[in-house]
């Protein structure tokens, strides 16, 4: 072997354990690397999440630590409820200690540490800490853009759709749906702050509100009344509207309002001046008093519109919308007190018969003792009452009656008046002397007869 080539291969020599010198090393680094991060791994938890709490790299005492210390905020994508944890043991978090230890070095975990919740702990969550988490999600939704689901809207008849707009608040409706679900099983509360989705014009909620209302078309109500009945198509009245996020329905009634008022117009008599038939002549009672009844507008109107959203027939009776006395009855009806102030005498009728006629005494006909005209009705009937009042002169008095029928709320009514001559009844020109102070005093060998055939509610008509 020459000199050169001798060189050269003691030159290759050299370099070669080098080489494997380097690589020694390089395989002692990795080594220990290993050992270390499994050392490491043996006593810490990995990539590791307990209900929703980050408890990377801690130690089994650190972690159960962290587990029993969170505060309410966001955290994350989630908002961990203050108070809502019920203490873990470190047992619990030694257990799911030992189940990651089956995982790779490199992988994410998602744990729960489940312990039983209480009946008060439960009653704890829903009626302190709910309400809370409501008012939370409501502050954090102050600062988000409103998410507005496509709208369905009712235009002179036709049903169109108008596409939602996507925002970036929270969906309070399936957050609180979550915390509910949470608060009978988990340890703590964290509830994913899910954002509000709105529904485009193709969704299957859209599309099936948007029948709904086409459906509602083709409904009808009928409104019974006293004397006739009347057929509402929703074609015709529900005309414009729309349907709201949470699928509530709201069309515009101001045409039907107009309907109703000009009906209950028509056939309201609360207060209204009628016509009485007294032995066989007609009789025009003035306006006032509190005999009659009268529509409930607002109500009546509400029952409608919300029966014709029913999408089916419906029907619904006037007489459950009305409030008073004497409805469906023709002015008093045929059953009826008439009492004429100027010649003194009151008609009692029953079903169009003349039963009683008395001549009786009233108030004066004006100042501070008159019996007031119109249309009133028999409130209740009453043995034995003393009425008390004051006189002119300001003193008291207490009248004993054997029978009561008031009239009015400031004590007008029919009694019996045993106080009075008999000569008074039916006397005009006695009533400056002997006028009560607005009653209509009977005589008292008469009075049973009006006892027998009046009832309560019945109208009792004054006129002069």
């Amino acid at each position: 072997m020459s000199r050169k080539e001798k060189y050269n291969r003691q030159k290759k020599t050299k370099r070669n354990r080098r080489l494997t010198r380097i690589a020694a090393v390089v395989v002692l680094l990795l080594a220990g690397g290993f050992i270390g991060s499994h050392v490491y791994f043996q006593n810490h938890f990995k990539w590791t999440k307990i209900n929703n709490v980050n408890v990377s790299g801690l130690t089994v005492a650190q972690a159960t630590k962290k587990l029993n210390n969170s505060q309410i905020d966001q955290n994350g994508d989630y908002l961990v409820v203050k108070n809502s944890r019920i203490k873990v043991n470190s047992q619990d978090v030694k257990q799911l200690f030992k189940h990651r230890s089956s995982m790779t070095m490199l992988s994410a975990k998602k744990l729960n540490a489940k312990t039983e919740v209480s009946n008060q702990q439960y009653h704890y969550r829903m009626t302190t800490l709910l309400p809370k988490f409501k008012n939370r999600v409501d502050q954090l939704n102050l600062t988000r853009k409103p998410t507005i689901d496509s709208t369905i809207h009712l235009a002179n008849g036709h049903v169109t759709v108008t596409k939602g707009t996507q925002g970036t608040e929270l969906d309070k409706t399936k957050m609180i749906k979550d915390f509910k679900k949470q608060a009978r099983d988990n340890l703590v509360i964290a509830v994913k702050m899910t954002k509000d989705v709105a529904a485009s014009p193709n969704s299957a909620a859209i599309q099936k509100r948007k029948q709904n209302v086409q459906k509602m078309l083709k409904s009808s109500v009928t409104l019974t009344t006293y004397n006739k009945s009347y057929h509402f198509k929703a074609a015709k009245w529900l005309t414009s509207g729309h349907v709201s996020a949470d699928g509530t329905y709201h069309f515009k009634s101001t045409k039907l309002n107009q309907w109703v008022d000009k009906f209950a117009n028509k056939v309201d008599t609360l207060g209204k001046a009628l016509t009485v038939t007294v032995r066989g002549k007609k009789v025009h009672i003035p306006s006032g008093g509190t005999y009659g009844w009268k529509v409930n507008r607002q109500l009546l109107s509400k029952a409608i519109l919300t029966n014709l959203q029913k999408k089916q027939a419906a029907s619904i009776n006037l007489k459950n919308y009305v409030s008073g006395t004497g409805y469906g009855l023709k002015g008093a009806g045929k059953t009826y007190v008439a009492v004429d102030l100027t010649n003194l005498q009151e008609y009692v009728y029953k079903n169009g018969q003349l039963k009683v006629k008395i001549p009786i005494m009233s108030g004066t006909l004006t100042g501070g003792n008159a019996t007031p005209t119109g249309s009133y009705f028999i409130m209740y009937k009453q043995r034995h009452a003393t009425l008390r009042g004051k006189n002119s002169d300001g003193s008291k008095y207490a009248s004993p009656v054997g029978y009561w029928e008031p009239v009015t709320l400031s004590g007008v009514g029919l009694h019996d008046s045993p106080w009075q001559p008999a000569t008074v009844y039916g006397n005009p020109s006695a009533r400056s002397q002997y006028h009560s102070h607005g009653c209509l005093n009977n005589p008292p060998s008469q009075m049973p007869k009006v006892w027998k055939y009046t009832h309560t509610n019945e109208a009792v008509v004054i006129y002069k």
